[in-house]
Order: C-alpha cells, then sequence, then structure tokens
C-alpha cells in the first residue's frame, strides 16, 4: 500500500491537540495507525491567541501520532472551526473528459473547481465546497455522479469562506509545529462524518457539538449543510461555574465535573448544587441554540432531531433539556466503529479527528490531488531547473 493511501486528521480544540493517523484500504475501509493527543492552550473563545503555545501542542501530538504508526507525516488535513463563517451558494459547470463519456473524478474536481469562480470579499478565505446536488445533461438531484453517463456535468454547492486572519493563524500554528496543510475540513462536518448516519443526514438532523471554549451546530438536509452555528459557550464554562460556585480551584471543579458525567459520587454532600450549575450552563447553551435554529426547527427539517456530540455533551441533564427547549428527540451519538491498535478505544477518540479522516478517504478528490502531485524527485529537478534558468538569464 502506497502512502498516498495513509491520511493525517488534526483536531485542533480549543483545550486538546488530537492527530490521528490512518490508513484507507482499496475496499475503502480505516485502519488507525497512530494517535497522539496533548493538552492545548493558547486559544480564547474559539480563536488562537499564541501561536507558539498552539504550535508547540501541535508538534507534541503529531510525535506521539507518528511514533506510533510508524510513518513520518509530512502534510495533515486541519479541522476549521464554524467561528465567523459566511456561506454563498454558487454553480460550476465542466464537460466530461471521459472517451465514453462517463464521469470521472477529474471531472467532479473541474465542477467543483468551476464554482469557487466567484466574487469573494478582500477579508475572506475559500475553506471549502460542499456540493448540494449535480446535474448530469439537465438531470439533477445527483448526489454522486461518477461513473454516470453524459457530455456536462453541473453542480450546485455551498462555497464556505472564512476569516482571512483566522485562517492564516491556523496555518502558521501547523507550519510551526513542522508541518504542512493538505486541507481544511469543517469541525462539524467532520463530526458528523464521524457520528451521524446517511439517513440523519438526508432526513434531516441538528447536530450539535458541545467543545471546550465553544459549541458548533450543524443542521442537514438532503445530505447537505443548510445552517451552521457557533455558540461562544463550552465545557470549561461549565467548569468554571462549578470552581466560582464551590469557591475551589479549576482542576478540581474539572474532575468532579467528570465524576459527574460519569455517574459517580462526589466527595462533597452537594451533588444536587452542582447538577443545578451545570443545568443553568447548560440551559444557556441551549437557548442560544433555540433562538438561532426556529426558523429551521419550525419547518420541519429535522425530523431525526438532536445528536450531541463533543466531551462537553456528556454531562447529566443534556438530553431531557434539548427535549424541553428544542422540542425536538436527542441523544447522545456515538463514533461509529473504526478499525484501531490494541489499547486504543475509537470512542474515547477525538470526533473531529476521526470524522475528517472519514471524510477525506469518501472524497477521491483528495486521492486524486495526491497522484498528480509531482515526486520529490521532480520537485528537486524542477527547483534545479528553475535556477539554472535564472543563472543563465542573469549571467547573459
Amino acid at each position: 500500500m502506497s502512502d498516498n493511501s495513509i491520511i493525517a486528521g488534526l483536531d485542533i480544540g480549543t483545550t486538546r491537540v488530537t492527530e490521528i493517523i490512518a490508513r484507507v484500504n482499496a475496499e475503502g475501509e480505516i485502519d488507525i495507525l497512530g494517535v497522539g493527543e496533548e493538552p492545548c492552550q493558547g486559544f480564547r473563545r474559539g480563536l488562537i491567541v499564541d501561536i507558539d503555545s498552539v504550535s508547540s501542542a501541535i508538534e507534541a501530538a503529531n510525535k506521539r501520532a507518528t511514533r506510533m504508526a510508524g510513518h513520518n507525516i509530512p502534510s495533515v488535513f486541519v479541522g476549521i472551526p464554524v467561528i465567523r463563517v459566511s456561506c454563498a451558494t454558487s454553480h460550476g459547470m465542466t464537460a466530461t473528459s471521459g472517451d465514453d463519456w462517463r464521469v470521472t473524478a477529474f471531472d467532479v474536481k473541474k465542477a467543483l473547481d468551476a464554482a469557487k469562480v466567484l466574487a469573494v470579499p478582500p477579508d475572506r478565505e475559500i475553506i471549502s465546497v460542499l456540493p448540494q446536488e449535480y446535474i448530469v445533461d439537465g438531470l439533477g438531484g445527483i448526489q454522486d455522479p461518477e461513473g454516470m453517463t453524459g457530455i456536462r456535468l453541473e453542480v450546485n454547492a455551498k462555497v464556505i469562506m472564512g476569516q482571512v486572519a483566522m485562517l492564516e493563524n491556523i496555518a502558521e500554528s501547523v507550519e510551526r509545529a513542522g508541518l504542512k496543510v493538505e486541507g481544511r475540513v469543517l469541525e462539524p462536518v467532520a463530526v458528523a462524518q464521524a457520528v451521524l448516519t446517511d439517513e440523519q443526514t438526508h432526513r434531516g438532523v441538528m447536530l450539535i457539538d458541545i467543545g471546550g471554549q465553544i459549541t458548533q451546530v450543524v443542521t442537514f438536509y438532503e445530505g447537505t449543510p443548510i445552517q451552521f452555528l457557533c455558540v461562544p459557550l463550552g465545557g470549561t464554562h461549565i467548569t468554571n461555574d462549578i470552581a466560582i460556585g464551590m469557591k475551589i480551584p479549576f482542576e478540581e471543579a474539572e474532575r468532579i465535573k467528570h465524576r459527574n458525567s460519569l455517574g459517580g459520587q462526589n466527595d462533597r454532600n452537594n451533588d444536587e448544587f452542582i447538577r443545578d450549575i451545570i443545568d443553568a450552563r447548560l440551559r444557556e447553551i441551549i437557548e442560544l441554540i433555540e433562538s438561532e435554529t426556529r426558523e429551521v426547527r419550525n419547518s420541519g427539517l429535522v425530523p431525526c432531531g438532536v445528536v450531541f456530540a463533543g466531551a462537553g455533551s456528556s454531562v447529566p441533564g443534556t438530553i431531557e433539556l434539548a427535549c424541553e427547549i428544542l422540542d425536538l428527540p436527542a441523544q447522545i451519538g456515538k463514533s461509529r466503529l473504526i478499525q484501531a491498535p490494541k489499547g486504543i478505544e475509537p470512542r474515547n477518540l477525538s470526533q473531529v479527528a476521526l470524522g475528517i479522516i472519514r471524510h477525506v478517504a469518501g472524497d477521491s478528490r483528495f486521492f486524486l490531488a495526491r497522484e498528480f502531485e509531482p515526486s520529490t524527485f521532480r520537485k528537486v529537478l524542477s527547483n534545479l531547473r528553475g535556477w539554472f534558468d535564472g543563472f543563465l538569464e542573469d549571467f547573459f
């Protein structure tokens, strides 16, 4: 199996960095080769405020993952939070390139690249293009056109754009850790790949990912994200509330919250007081989500209800509050089964990093790009030729 089949997914969380290295076999199955985790500081409200601190955490996580995997990974696919993102609808079109007029992965890539051609504000940069439907010779509603026969391929897509400064800070943190950003995946889209089923995303579902400092929400309908939302509150705020309410250090409050999440008894005889503190912050988070998603929910676009993800969703009372406030059925999402080395429990791994692996593995465009990427020898040869041509021009 070539190195082209190895993928590294990087979750730069607000409290922890996780890198997962996996191999995709010929049948599309995923085997985890290595995992690296490292506590992370340097974030405030979900944004990087200390690049050196974040890059150090990335470097440490990468070293652990590559040591376990036995592969030196030079590039990663990185998760991007939905902070300050904007969406635009776009249309792309191309002629099919195959001799038999069959749509190939290359044609799909060209159509999506054509959809990127639109007016982008100077402070914005395209993160990704999410196809809504493909159209082959006028026949629409197609989710996967590869292998179909036609002369013209079109795509209606949602173009996701992010703030340039935020994206550059993420890229700089990765590069200082000695890595290259090979691709970017929106974090809630990645989590959806890890915990949601195709039926849920097609019928309509709302995913709520409660992270350390932020809560990210994405609503799917007919397999496509129709709404993104970011709430600047997360599990760290719950821990901080416990610390203030009980007048204890933050680290002890985190341990109490963790024991509470596992259903254990705390050392102090005030479990009810702790639950009240947790419920108050959870209620605030879910009420903010309720006010921003009311139109989508009232339109009947989420019949599959709400699925929670992220470490912050494990605290008691989450499901009950969601059912009460959002008036929808709710459940805690579990990571889909995946092969992992002995001693690694996939269900305990970062759902963002796992989802990035699944997202990339399911998209032939990424492997197509790698196939067209020149080899190291060709790159060196090209650089030498460029230097020699420049030398001749300067000399003569």
